[in-house]
């Protein structure tokens, strides 16, 4: 796949579109201080992302990371890009805000600024601003880099077709990551690809794997592995996607988790597959 192609997928991944997912993320007072004893765990970023940052508190709990907090961040749609917030004044001074404490332990961004696009998923300079900045607050902060899925899924004709062209994207997004650790060499930097789950789940649905789970593609947030047209996720989606964020930020590996009861198919082995796959990448 040539560089077009992927800059495609990554134009389709930032258009997470500020219809159906914006929502105030500025009225949230930031704490002056966070508790020293807890893992304080920072997402900044749009909805796509939100969601399972809110989980994962949940999640650690239950892996016995009892002091795991999760903080956010939220702007909706390409404004939660990181050069969006960035170049955003009241969201730039909240994240420095929680910066500032030195008690943030893992600080995560999300794909797309636009800078990444334009420029052939070769840079994101708003990445950079916010580990220079997190990484002198305190030195021992760990960044995590999360890709999302393509919205509007029923636009794709099938699974193959929502699919195509996204590990060119990933690939790049390594190459990021990789660039920001050899920029940043004493820095824990990180990249993780949860909206693989998305697409996984989905040619599940479509082979007939999940019918004892899923109703449809798109509907009831119960019964459905997408909720809205533009792709926001179901309650499958959200419960396996948290499993990769799990493994990500503390290392926890998806089968070492309880079996989840309200679902027939073992969504552990679907995190676990999805992770074994980026990890042959």
């Amino acid at each position: 796949m040539n560089k077009k192609g992927a800059i495609l997928i990554a134009m389709l991944i930032l258009a997470v579109s500020l219809s159906g997912c914006l929502r105030d993320g500025k009225k949230k007072a930031i704490p002056i201080e966070l508790n020293t004893e807890d893992y304080n765990v920072l997402y900044i970023g749009h909805s796509f992302g939100r969601v399972f940052a809110e989980t994962l508190e949940d999640y650690a709990i239950d892996s016995d990371f009892s002091n795991h907090s999760s903080l956010i961040e939220f702007s909706g749609g390409a404004s939660g890009a990181p050069d969006a917030l960035w170049e955003d004044e009241e969201h730039r001074k909240n994240i420095k805000a929680y910066l500032d404490t030195g008690e943030i332990d893992v600080l995560i961004m999300i794909c797309c600024s636009i800078e990444f696009i334009e420029n052939g998923l070769q840079s994101d300079a708003a990445i950079w601003n916010f580990t220079t900045y997190a990484v002198e607050k305190n030195p021992n902060i760990r960044i995590g880099l999360a890709m999302p899925w393509k919205d509007f899924p029923a636009e794709y004709e099938n699974g193959t077709d929502y699919r195509n062209n996204t590990d060119v994207a990933f690939n790049a997004w390594m190459n990021l990551s990789s660039n920001l650790s050899s920029d940043f060499p004493t820095t824990n930097v990180f990249n993780f690809h949860h909206g693989a789950v998305m697409y996984q789940l989905r040619d599940m649905f479509e082979a007939g794997e999940l019918k004892d789970d899923v109703e449809q593609l798109t509907g009831e947030k119960a019964t459905s592995i997408f909720t809205d047209a533009k792709g926001h996720a179901g309650q499958i989606a959200i419960d396996t996607g948290a499993l990769i964020w799990l493994h990500a930020v503390h290392g926890v590996e998806p089968m070492d988790m309880p079996i989840f009861e309200r679902w027939n198919v073992d969504i552990r082995q679907i995190a676990h597959d999805v992770l074994f796959e980026q990890s042959q990448e």
